[in-house]
């Protein structure tokens, strides 16, 4: 028999956020995979599930490049099939960890498909998102009544109109670290600035979230940092 290929999302850095399933499911399965930007480089998805983990399970590590070169992707992902594959084979099951939720902007994604459609049993742990987790900590709602939020990267933002931005009463920008400046300018020409706050390493060591966004220096935002912006500033 097989073993099942588990998507874990262990939320976004906070272990005590990481589900009872989750939980029950890493102190169950035989490996554990972690995906790390670089050879021999920390995987902050592993530290946060590092105690739920059971002793003596195999750690895998899967190496998922940083970069938008298609060749180096798929190259990264076809090794890591290979590896997974192998031993689902043996009858081991395996959890995927994976930051915040499995389904939303996450390399678990590449992997699912394709397990899938070889015939793996796949099981799928959503875990609670970096935003849902930073307008807790800010204390922002996302969405009322019949408000309309929209997420995506930072990168998206800045290729909309003023208008097409001004027709969210949320926005939610992700992965803002790189294009920051340019994410700020487009915001502050539609008149998003007064109700936009930026959250950094939500739910990690060291966390802030501010509302005064020209005051950060691009180069020291961590890189998990998002952008909370409201049409219009939030008061009860």
């Amino acid at each position: 028999m097989q073993g099942i290929f588990y998507g874990i999302g262990v939320g976004p850095g906070d272990p005590e956020l990481l589900t009872c399933k989750a939980a029950r499911i890493l102190s169950e399965v035989e490996a554990v995979a972690v995906p790390v930007a670089e050879k021999g480089k920390e995987s902050t998805a592993y530290g946060i599930a590092f105690n739920y983990i059971r002793p003596g399970c195999e750690i895998i590590s899967i190496d998922f490049p940083m970069t938008r070169d298609r060749i180096r992707l798929e190259k990264a992902w076809a090794e890591a099939r290979s590896a997974l594959q192998g031993c689902l084979d043996q009858g081991r099951s395996i959890a995927f960890l994976t930051l915040g939720d499995p389904m939303l902007y996450s390399t678990y994604i590449y992997l699912f498909y394709h397990l899938r459609e070889k015939g793996y049993r796949v099981e799928t742990v959503p875990g609670i998102s970096a935003f849902s987790a930073a307008a807790a900590s800010a204390g922002v709602p996302l969405a009322l009544g019949d408000e309309k939020m929209a997420l995506m990267p930072g990168e998206a933002a800045v290729a909309l109109s003023s208008k097409e931005l001004s027709s969210f009463e949320t926005l939610v920008l992700f992965k803002v670290s790189g294009c920051y400046e340019k994410v700020l300018a487009a915001l502050k020409l539609a008149g998003r600035l007064p109700g936009t706050i930026l959250v950094q390493s939500c739910g990690m060591p060291g966390e802030i979230i501010t509302s005064d966004l020209e005051a950060e220096k691009v180069g020291e935002l961590s890189y998990f940092s998002l952008l909370i912006s409201r049409k219009e500033p939030f008061n009860l």
